[in-house]
């Protein structure tokens, strides 16, 4: 029996697997809900129950953990029933991103732990465990790497762990069915179509999707019986019972995950690779890949930077594949290859996301969501912004100079206007190196001259993009995985590398395309000060003032714990401290 590790909420007991425990085990963990976890020194499956002695004697009779040697019992007076679901599934989303068991054969839990997310009494005490007993578990050399180094992770943020909200939940449900029905003959209809402002989870739901459908007949379809048994499942049991039936006797459904944006698409690419090398290794693609296959379901992310034949890098490439296709290009775009080489689409989509004229109209997308209007579906909770919906409203009135009230940090969302850059910089490197992923970003008004650089090519011509007071800075070295590469934090991001992600913080520089003009109580936007010729050529003024505006919008809602601000036009500085409360001295700031 191993040592008995406590602090003031909760203690990890560690016993030898084996028959033993059924007697020795504490009394107080029988009959009371516990999180646990099986190992040995390759394999770890984590658990929860209400009756630990049982559940330890199923373990112990199932081949496949029999072999086990160790069990670590995580207790706690105040767990219930709701908040030990909670954990589990956060531990075995943390376990996936960590490096200490093999992702695809060490970790033995083959479910998501709770399928939906819900609030209950004091969650968010109980989630404030976690780092606690992720510290205590890597002192037990069960973990390798640090809690806030697990959390900001790619894989941790994008796992198909994650338990969705009720509302993700009913419409994943409502889109596998629609899919069944479309693949059964049962509808012609064969687009289903999902809504949401930044944040509000529409990657996440895509991922869970794909999880869903690629892992549904891991379980076997007869846990459920035929007739009054099924009518007391839960919508998502019925919805996986069907889905199991359906790959029973008809196969695997072939998908394709579609992403626009390399730099996501990569991220996602590995992402999926990690978990699941055997179903998701190369479920992640282009739009152009979808010519060379056939797929019963495509599903496509970040929609609203699918591309048409206007202003693109490389135009010869978008005509070679419309050819293959038999389309027009100068017609079609990439959602029409989506169309053809799929059955069934499923495309995430944010109109306001729009920022270039590459990116398919808003036109076009919205006829498509009108002619499917039944089989559209709106999220709605801000999952992102610790702040809510509160604060992309207030941001959506910020720029259309109609806020009633100042925004206002919060405990747990702290905005702010910077005098000087240099001193935002700053500070979100202090932030940086305390809790992680925060970041500088701005808008494309600074020419890209150290791109493709050495950084001693770049301090001895000095090809510095930025010089703020005779400080100076560079681009991001890379549109690929920029936000987790080593030396991000030194540099200044752009939309590009941000859009689809999420930070603990963000320092957005707003350049001199942005102004604000007081008679008329306007913000005006500067097209010549805009240095992306992509998004000018070819497109009318108007459009690329929208497109500069959505940027912003893009940048300044990337941050989960707080938003930071300087606008390099005095005008719009003064505009941005009149409406944003900078006195934050009687509020309870965010805690870190």
């Amino acid at each position: 029996m191993g040592e008995i590790i406590m602090d003031s909420n909760f203690e990890v007991k560690e016993y030898d697997f084996n028959e033993d425990i059924l007697n020795n085990i504490n009394t107080k963990y029988i009959n009371w809900p516990v999180v646990y976890l099986i190992n040995d020194n390759n394999k770890v499956y984590i658990g929860e129950t209400s009756n630990i002695k049982s559940r330890i004697r199923q373990h112990l009779n199932n081949p496949d953990r029999a072999f086990l040697k160790i069990i670590n019992i995580i207790f706690d007076a105040k767990f219930n029933k709701s908040a030990i679901l909670d954990i589990e599934q956060n531990l075995i989303r943390m376990f996936y991103a960590d490096t200490r068991f093999d992702s695809n054969k060490g970790i033995l839990n083959k479910n998501n732990g709770q399928s939906s997310k819900h609030n209950y009494y004091q969650r968010e005490m109980y989630l404030n465990k976690l780092e606690g007993i992720w510290k205590k578990l890597q002192k037990k050399k069960l973990v390798n790497n640090s809690y806030n180094s697990i959390i900001n992770s790619d894989i941790y943020k994008y796992s198909p762990f994650i338990s969705l909200t009720n509302e993700q939940e009913d419409i994943m449900c409502k889109i596998i069915n629609n899919i069944l029905d479309s693949l059964e003959g049962k509808s012609i209809n064969n687009t289903s179509i999902i809504t949401g402002l930044a944040g509000t989870g529409k990657t996440i739901l895509a991922i869970n999707l794909i999880y869903n459908i690629v892992n549904a007949d891991f379980s076997n379809i007869d846990t459920f019986k035929e007739g009054e048994e099924i009518e007391i499942l839960s919508e998502y049991d019925k919805t996986i019972h069907r889905l199991r039936k359906y790959i029973l006797y008809n196969g695997k459904i072939k998908i394709g995950f579609v992403v626009p944006m390399t730099s996501l698409r990569k991220t996602l690419h590995v992402v999926l690779k990690a978990i699941d090398r055997k179903n998701l290794k190369n479920v992640v693609i282009a739009p152009g890949d979808v010519i060379k296959d056939d797929y019963d379901v495509i599903i496509c992310d970040e929609a609203h930077r699918l591309a048409q034949y206007k202003n693109i890098a490389n135009m010869g490439y978008f005509k070679k594949k419309c050819e293959e296709l038999g389309i027009d290009e100068n017609t079609s775009t990439q959602l029409d290859w989506i169309s053809i080489k799929s059955k069934y689409k499923v495309l995430f989509y944010d109109g306001n996301q729009t920022i270039k004229g590459s990116d398919i109209s808003k036109e076009k997308m919205d006829k498509l969501i009108q002619k499917n209007s039944d089989k559209c579906y709106a999220l709605t909770t801000q999952l992102r912004c610790k702040s809510g919906e509160l604060f992309l409203d207030n941001i959506d009135k910020l720029f259309k100079c109609s806020l009633k009230n100042k925004i206002e940090s919060s405990k747990d969302f702290e905005i702010k206007v910077f005098n000087n850059p240099n001193e935002m910089i700053e500070k979100i490197k202090q932030l940086d190196k305390k809790i992680g992923l925060c970041r500088i970003v701005a808008g494309y008004d600074w020419e890209w001259k150290s791109k493709d650089k050495s950084n001693e090519e770049i301090r001895k011509k000095d090809l510095y993009d930025f010089d703020f007071e005779g400080k100076k800075y560079i681009w991001n070295h890379t549109n690929n995985g920029w936000i987790l590469s080593s030396n991000a934090v030194n540099e200044i991001g752009c939309v590009h590398t941000v859009q689809g992600y999420d930070l603990n913080y963000v320092g957005v520089i707003i350049g001199p395309d942005l102004s604000y003009n007081r008679e008329k109580n306007t913000i005006e936007v500067h097209i010549d000060k805009l240095k992306d010729n992509n998004v000018k050529k070819g497109t009318d003024e108007e459009l690329v003032q929208k497109y500069i505006i959505n940027t912003y919008k893009v940048l300044l809602e990337r941050g989960i714990k707080g938003c930071y601000i300087y606008a390099c036009d005095e005008s719009m500085q003064e505009y941005l401290k009149e409406h944003i409360e900078n006195d934050n001295s009687n509020k309870e700031q965010t805690k870190i």
